[in-house]
């Protein structure tokens, strides 16, 4: 009897409790209130961290964060703290790691009163999240124009590489007539004193509020994102970086998706050696679809894509590996009732789909935001927003042998 106490005890203390009949365990977590943008990270060196914004009685923004130590969620430390942030469902905080200890986070302040005018603000801790820096910016335009949806990668222990949307041409248009309004996707390397050591642009012409994501191949970062064509085609692009230069963007896959206006919805991409994986939501007709394209020669080129098992998507995709064959997706979906739900499945190199599974009823709103994942210590931890009563981040994890 004494055991079976000890046992009930320490599940409680992981604060992850399983259904009946599922194979999803349900985590607490230290959030406080109202609380969104949730973000997960699992460091080089196999520790995971939960990032989210809570907005206090203040009505001030918070950027938290949690460390997941011994099977349970450690006390939220705080990242950084503003009353004139931007937070926007698409447009979400997240970490990095970079070298012994070394975290990298961002956050959206405003530059303006024009609603689209912030800048982003990085900082950096040195000592696994305990502290962090005063903030700064990684672009240098000044301007009061987006500056959004950052997508960040180490390039070693002392430097780190971010990517964002970047609107200082919409600024420069209106002084100069030569010149057309367009959003573009920049990049900085910077070092761990938040010095800028190189500005790129990559690509002058890019869809106004899709995500950016970045991974590392074994020769090097490859960034995907959404493209715009004169012609309003938006696929998805990539591009490399090679001998310190970004390569001619290339589609993944020519979707040919025409559509006149953003649709919020970016890819995920993940590189482990010479392979990488890239997940994205397109349309094709009148049929959403969520696709799968796999390189393996370090991004140079690329597969032609697998269609998950899908009913109505939402896109808004993930992508973790499961092992050298196989990655895992999640996305939004409707089911055959209309429900809207989060969903998982493994896809092999060579196009094997696994079973389809549902991880959660959710509400197709903007404001459920984009669920996120990492792998842990041989178990998968997502994590989303529930906004049935109270906006409140969620997170769950399942062991990897149930995934395939």
């Amino acid at each position: 009897m004494r055991n079976l106490i000890v046992l009930a005890f320490l599940i409680l203390l992981s604060g992850c409790r399983e259904k009946e009949g599922e194979v999803i365990q349900y985590c607490d977590i230290p959030t406080v209130g109202n609380s969104g943008e949730s973000d997960l990270l699992n460091t080089r060196d196999d520790r995971l961290y939960l990032s989210w914004i809570e907005q206090s009685s203040e009505k001030n923004s918070v950027l938290r964060l949690s460390e997941y130590i011994d099977n349970e969620w450690q006390d939220a430390q705080t990242i950084a703290e503003g009353d004139e942030w931007f937070v926007n469902w698409a447009d979400f905080p997240a970490l990095e790691d970079w070298g012994p200890d070394g975290l990298v986070s961002h956050f959206l302040e405003k530059s303006a009163p024009d609603t689209y005018a912030y800048d982003v603000k990085v900082t950096l801790s040195s000592d696994g999240g305990r502290t962090w820096n005063p903030a700064f910016s990684p672009h240098t335009d000044s301007t009061a124009t987006e500056h959004g949806f950052v997508s960040k990668l180490a390039l070693n222990d002392k430097e780190f590489l971010l990517a964002w949307l970047d609107g200082r041409q919409y600024a420069y248009a209106k002084a100069d007539s030569t010149l057309t309004e367009e959003m573009t996707l920049r990049a900085a390397v910077m070092d761990k004193q938040g010095h800028i050591i190189k500005e790129y642009l990559i690509d002058d012409r890019v869809c106004d509020c899709c995500q950016t994501a970045m991974a590392m191949s074994a020769e090097g970062p490859v960034i995907v994102y959404r493209d715009r064509s004169d012609g309003e085609i938006r696929d998805i692009y990539y591009s490399r970086l090679v001998n310190d230069s970004w390569t001619a963007p290339k589609a993944i896959y020519d979707d040919n998706w025409m559509i006149p206006g953003c649709p919020v919805n970016g890819p995920a991409i993940v590189a482990r050696d010479k392979d990488v994986a890239v997940a994205w939501f397109a349309v094709k007709g009148e049929f959403p679809e969520v696709k799968l394209s796999f390189s393996s020669d370090s991004g140079i080129s690329f597969g032609s894509p697998y269609l998950l098992n899908l009913v109505q998507p939402l896109g808004r995709v993930d992508l973790v590996w499961l092992d050298d064959e196989r990655v895992l997706v999640s996305w939004m979906d409707a089911n055959a009732e209309g429900n809207t739900q989060i969903n998982l499945q493994s896809v092999s190199k060579t196009g094997q789909l696994g079973k389809v599974i549902n991880v959660t009823a959710t509400s197709p709103e903007r404001s459920t935001g984009f669920p996120r994942m990492a792998m842990h210590n041989n178990e998968l931890f997502i994590t989303w927003t529930d906004t049935q009563e109270e906006s409140r981040v969620q997170v769950a994890k399942i062991s990897v042998d149930l995934l395939y």
